[in-house]
């Protein structure tokens, strides 16, 4: 006597298409995050050298600085 057994994912598996509608409405998310975050730019460059300096940031780190979380820089 035989037996067979065989399990199915409860989970439905992802096709290619659905990967890359994820992927870009990934990069769509963080495209329209970075725009939401050009004001924070624009006020970090209106800052004096000095004022930069207590921050901690240098005037041409203001951009890494206010995407540091998103680009992982």
């Amino acid at each position: 006597m035989a037996f067979f057994t065989d399990t199915v994912s409860a989970q439905p598996q992802t096709g290619i298409l659905s990967k890359v509608g994820a992927s870009i409405a990934s990069a769509f998310s963080r495209i329209i995050e970075a725009q939401d975050r050009s004001h924070e730019v624009r006020r970090l460059e209106a800052l004096s050298d000095i004022q930069l300096a207590e921050m901690g940031i240098a005037r041409q780190d203001i951009v890494r600085h206010v995407f540091r979380d998103v680009y992982g820089l």
